[in-house]
């Protein structure tokens, strides 16, 4: 068992007055596991201040990223600058990635990750939010990956985002009709 790790206390947005941060970075998982956790609304600040960081350390340090990305039950939404925030920090994390697990009960964020993981230069899985151990041990199962092209990263980025846009169109039209 893996447990589910802790969350990362150095956040200052605490310290500064400003509103509590939704999502965080978990410590205590394996090495080479790098994992967020999504609660509340996730809003492109929340990406500057947390997910930003992590990257930017890990490529400073020359590392490889196997993440996991975890919507549980106090999870409400994603802001469309959350969105943006992630495709604008995509570009500088696909080539870090060795692999990807995303662990949610939520529909529309399964089937939204499913569509971009066929486009991403790593493996990603789905996870339920009860198999969060399966997802870590799965991580921690992953080779390296080579490194990835230039090619392949723009097909990861473009189609990524295409098959974003897609999948959230037809989340808004079915709820629509």
């Amino acid at each position: 068992m893996t447990g589910r790790g802790n969350r990362e206390l150095t956040d200052l947005a605490f310290d500064t007055g400003e509103e509590p941060l939704v999502l965080n970075e978990l410590t205590g998982l394996p090495a080479g596991v790098r994992a967020l956790e999504a609660v509340g609304t996730v809003t492109g600040a929340d990406y500057e201040r947390i997910f930003a960081p992590m990257v930017e350390r890990a490529g400073r340090a020359g590392s490889r990223m196997r993440l996991l990305y975890e919507f549980g039950p106090g999870f409400q939404r994603i802001t469309a600058g959350a969105l943006w925030a992630d495709a604008r920090l995509g570009w500088g994390y696909l080539r870090l990635l060795d692999g990807c697990a995303v662990v949610s009960d939520v529909g529309w964020i399964r089937e939204c990750s499913r569509a971009i993981g066929t486009w991403m230069p790593c493996p990603l899985r789905v996870y339920d939010n009860d198999e969060r151990d399966d997802a870590v041990a799965w991580l921690t199962s992953l080779p390296e990956c080579v490194d990835v092209s230039a090619w392949n990263m723009a097909k990861a980025y473009i189609g990524g985002i295409g098959a974003a846009a897609l999948s959230l169109g037809r989340l808004v039209i079915s709820k629509d009709g």
